[in-house]
C-alpha cells in the first residue's frame, strides 16, 4: 500500500516508542511497594503475639509490701512461739499475818502458811487471762494481715499496669519505625497526584499518635517484672480456673475476714460469770492465836456469790449467732465476688481470642495483598495502599492482643487474691485450647 498511510504508521510508532521511554521513569512516580519489602512489614508485625521480654532493673527486694509481708509473718510465728512458752500462774500463795494486843494477859498473834487459790485470783482465772490475751494477739495479727493482704494486691495491680506501660512502650516504638516509610511514601504519593492531604494528614496523626505515645510510656520509671509473672502472660489464654465450690472453700478457710469473725465470737467466752467471782482456797498454815501455843491447821476457805449466768448466757448465745450469720453473709458475697471475676476472666479470654481471630482475618488480607504486588491483576486496584493500611492495622491488633493478655492476668490477680493459693495449681490448670482454622 503507497501513499500516506505507511508514513502515518511509522510515526505513529515512533511516538509510541517516545511515550514509553518517557514513561518508563513515571514508574518511580507510582511508588509502587516491592513484595519483599511487603513480606518484611506483615511478617514483623506478626513475628509474634506473646509479650516480650521486658527488661528491668528492679529487684524483688523493691517490692515493699512483700517485705513487710515476710516480716509479719515472722514476727507472727515469733510472738507465738513466746506465747505458747508462757505458764500461767500456778494460784500458790504464801501467807502470813502477825499482830500485837495491848490488853493485859494477852499475848502476839500470827500465822503464816500457804493457799492455794483455784478460782478468782488463782490458777484458773490466770489461764483465763492468758487466753484472752492470747485471742487478742492473733486478732491483731489477723487484722494486719488483712491489711496488708489488700495493700499487697495495690501494689500486684499497679506492677501490672506498669508492666503494660513497658510494653507499650516497646509497640508503640514498633508502630512508629513501621508507619514512619508509609508517611514518607505518602508526601511523595501527594507530590505525585497520587494522594490527598486528607490522606497525608492520617498518615500524620498516625505517626505522631505512635511517636507521642512511645516517648510517655517509655519515660516511665522502671518496674518490677518477675518471670514468672511473663511466663504466665504468655500462656493466658489457656487458663481454666478450678470448679467454684474447691475455690470457695479454699477462699473461705483463708480469708482474713472470716477468720477475724470467728476470733471475735471466741470472745463471748470471757464475758463476766459467776464462777470468775467464786473463791475455792486450800490452806495449810502454822498459827498462834493470843496465848495458846503454836499450831498446824489445814482446810478449805469458799466464798459463792448469789446469782446466776443466765442473762450472761442469753447474750453470749445471741451474740454468737450474729457473727455466724456474718460469716455466712461473707462467705456467700466471697462466692459472688468469685463468680463475678471468673465470668469476667472468661470475657477477657474470650474478647482475646476474637482479636486473634481477627488478626488471622487481617493476615490473610495482606497475604493476599502482597500476592497482587507481584500478579497484578488490571480490573483490581493496586494493592500497595491496601498493604499498608493491613500492616497498620497488624501492628494495633497485635497491641490489643497483649494489652488483652495484661487484662487477663489483672483479674486473675484479683482472683488469686481472694483464693491465696500456696500453688499456682491451686487455683487453675493450663488446658491448651485448640488451634483455630
Amino acid at each position: 500500500m503507497r501513499g500516506p498511510w505507511p508514513v502515518f504508521f511509522v510515526r505513529t510508532a515512533v511516538a509510541l516508542a517516545t511515550l514509553a521511554a518517557a514513561a518508563a521513569p513515571a514508574q518511580d512516580v507510582r511508588l509502587r511497594m516491592a513484595a519483599s519489602l511487603c513480606t518484611s512489614m506483615t511478617r514483623q508485625a506478626l513475628a509474634s503475639q506473646l509479650v516480650p521480654p521486658l527488661a528491668s532493673s528492679a529487684s524483688p527486694a523493691d517490692s515493699v509490701q512483700a517485705l513487710q509481708a515476710e516480716r509479719l509473718a515472722q514476727q507472727r510465728d515469733s510472738d507465738v512461739a513466746r506465747l505458747d512458752q508462757l505458764k500461767p500462774f500456778n494460784g500458790l500463795y504464801a501467807t502470813g499475818e502477825a499482830d500485837q494486843t495491848f490488853s493485859e494477859n494477852h499475848g502476839a498473834r500470827y500465822s503464816f502458811g500457804l493457799e492455794w487459790e483455784l478460782f478468782d485470783q488463782g490458777r484458773a482465772e490466770a489461764r483465763r487471762n492468758l487466753d484472752r490475751f492470747k485471742l487478742e494477739n492473733r486478732t491483731q495479727y489477723v487484722q494486719l494481715l488483712r491489711d496488708m493482704e489488700e495493700r499487697q494486691l495495690q501494689e500486684k495491680l499497679l506492677a501490672v499496669e506498669q508492666m503494660r506501660d513497658k510494653l507499650l512502650a516497646t509497640l508503640y516504638q514498633r508502630e512508629e519505625a513501621a508507619i514512619r516509610p508509609v508517611l514518607e511514601r505518602r508526601r511523595r504519593e501527594l507530590a505525585a497526584g497520587r494522594a490527598t492531604r486528607a490522606d497525608l494528614a492520617e498518615a500524620e496523626f498516625k505517626a505522631e499518635r505512635a511517636a507521642l505515645r512511645a516517648r510517655h510510656y517509655a519515660s516511665l520509671g522502671d518496674v518490677l517484672v518477675y518471670p514468672q509473672a511473663q511466663e504466665l502472660i504468655n500462656h493466658i489464654e489457656d487458663v481454666q480456673l478450678h470448679p467454684q465450690p474447691e475455690l470457695l472453700e479454699r477462699a473461705a478457710s483463708r480469708s482474713a475476714d472470716i477468720q477475724l469473725q470467728a476470733l471475735l465470737a471466741e470472745r463471748n467466752r470471757f464475758l463476766p460469770s459467776v464462777k470468775d467471782n467464786t473463791s475455792v482456797r486450800l490452806f495449810l498454815e502454822r498459827q498462834k492465836d493470843l496465848d495458846r501455843g503454836p499450831y498446824s491447821a489445814a482446810g478449805v476457805r469458799i466464798r459463792i456469790p448469789l446469782g446466776n449466768d443466765e442473762v450472761r448466757d442469753t447474750v453470749a448465745q445471741s451474740s454468737a449467732g450474729l457473727f455466724r450469720e456474718q460469716q455466712e453473709s461473707m462467705r456467700a458475697a466471697l462466692g459472688q465476688k468469685l463468680t463475678l471475676l471468673a465470668e469476667r476472666l472468661r470475657l477477657r479470654q474470650n474478647d482475646m481470642r476474637l482479636l486473634q481471630a481477627e488478626n488471622h482475618m487481617v493476615q490473610q488480607k495482606a497475604d493476599i495483598a502482597c500476592y497482587r504486588l507481584d500478579h497484578p491483576v488490571s480490573s483490581l486496584p493496586e494493592a500497595d495502599r491496601d498493604v499498608e493500611e493491613l500492616t497498620l492495622r497488624l501492628y494495633e491488633l497485635q497491641r490489643e492482643i497483649l494489652s488483652a493478655r495484661l487484662d487477663v492476668l489483672e483479674v486473675l490477680t484479683q482472683i488469686s487474691a481472694l483464693v491465696k493459693p500456696r500453688e499456682p495449681q491451686e487455683l487453675y490448670s493450663l488446658v491448651a485450647a485448640p488451634p483455630a482454622h
